[in-house]
């Protein structure tokens, strides 16, 4: 299983793990903006900025990369540029106090910006080098070990960022995090030297912005698992969304401060690896297209469950939906990467990526929408009526064929 090409993305997914914990968008980065003085407009607008730029700018980096045969490089300046965005968080904070609170946040929002556009780039390379590297029949087993491995590390540097958290006052908890992240994220991609990757075949011809952009329709209509994905991938994204607001939920119920955020963080990480466990034995029998299916449910109960825990009123017992959050994450990760990769090949994954992330238009418009309609109507309408939105996406989860479900219904026979 771990040839030197499988070792290399293993080891990036449990740097990249140990990284992104330091700066977890649903939970660190939302509680920094508001330490800060942000808003829950705020929240808005950075949600988009990480769940939505990156989909959306795909389409713009794949008319680019599917020029190029080989892709490692530009993954390689990716994962640097990200890197270059973590340690400018961490610069910003040093200066903190020269800066207003509207001009901090302003200056965080443009680092991660560049951290999720840059993530945007790196992602079609990676996702194209993937696709090459590991052998189909391998591909389940694959992404439920980085899972496995990524949350590994999330849990340890889940203790790293606790410690920090606690034995050091904001703003310097988030000063060493950051630091500490891009560091990590650094070494990383340090096992990506080693990956033999093979060409790509490129046709100039066919190749161009906007012809890309002309194809969706058609492509779009001839392959219909593509269609279905960015549909279901849409209708999860109505929750998805919701995920950071539940910082700024619990600000109304509790006091926030750094170990109520820290608590979040660890609860979220505990369920993703015991969650992993799970998913390790259950994807060998329900495949890529059952994990969406766990994917849609879960994140369709974790907004009800919010509801129903802040009833209790405890500070304790609420940091538990962060156990189902964590789940959802794991579940989507498998399911929505894997579903990408499998009913993709070697000659249009690369133009399937950068579909599929400009079509997530929810993820890039909702962020910036929820916090009005929050304040237009209530918590309470947006996490009842969104899961409702989600759970609609069985409707065309049956109508996708996933290779990797036919293997299994061959193994069966």
């Amino acid at each position: 299983m771990l040839d030197k090409n499988s070792f290399a993305f293993i080891w990036h997914a449990f740097w990249l793990s140990l990284a992104e914990t330091f700066t977890d968008k649903n939970s660190v980065l939302p509680g920094l903006i508001l330490l800060a003085g942000g808003t829950q407009t705020d929240i808005g607008t950075l949600t988009a900025i990480m769940i939505g730029v990156p989909l959306i700018s795909q389409i713009v980096f794949a008319s680019l990369l599917l020029k190029k045969p080989y892709k490692k490089k530009y993954l390689l300046i990716g994962i640097y540029l990200r890197v270059t965005a973590f340690l400018g968080v961490a610069l910003s904070i040093y200066f903190l106090k020269e800066f207003t609170p509207q001009l901090f946040i302003l200056i965080v929002f443009l680092w991660m910006a560049l951290f999720s556009i840059s993530g945007a780039f790196a992602g079609i390379s990676y996702n194209d080098l993937l696709g090459k590297s590991i052998e189909s029949i391998k591909r389940k087993k694959f992404f439920v070990i980085k899972q496995l491995t990524t949350s590994v590390g999330i849990l340890i540097s889940a203790f790293v960022l606790k410690k920090l958290f606690i034995g050091f006052s904001y703003p310097d908890n988030y000063k060493y995090a950051f630091t500490l992240a891009g560091i990590l994220l650094f070494i990383g991609t340090f096992g990506y030297y080693f990956v033999k990757e093979r060409s790509t075949i490129v046709d100039e011809n066919e190749i161009s912005f906007i012809k890309i952009i002309k194809s969706i329709p058609s492509q779009l209509a001839q392959n219909k698992n593509l269609k279905y994905l960015v549909i279901i991938s849409n209708l999860i994204g109505l929750t998805i969304t919701i995920t950071p607001f539940y910082i700024a939920y619990a600000r109304k119920l509790f006091v926030l401060n750094n170990e109520l955020i820290s608590n979040f963080l660890f609860y979220q990480i505990i369920g993703m690896i015991f969650s992993n466990l799970f998913w390790h034995y259950l994807i060998k029998r329900i495949a890529f297209k059952g994990m969406i299916k766990i994917s849609v449910l879960l994140y369709s109960i974790v907004p009800v469950s919010a509801l129903i825990l802040s009833q209790l009123n405890s500070v304790e017992i609420f940091p538990l939906l962060f156990l189902l959050v964590g789940a959802a994450i794991s579940a989507n990760r498998i399911a929505i990467d894997g579903a990408l990769i499998e009913i993709s090949d070697d000659s249009n994954r690369v133009l399937f990526t950068g579909i599929f992330g400009s079509l997530n238009i929810v993820s890039v418009i909702f962020p910036l929408l929820i916090s009005f309609i929050i304040a237009e109507f209530s918590y309470q309408i947006v996490f009842i009526i969104f899961p409702l939105i989600t759970l609609t996406a069985y409707y065309f989860i049956r109508k996708m064929d996933c290779p990797a479900d036919m293997d299994l219904l061959d193994t069966i026979k």
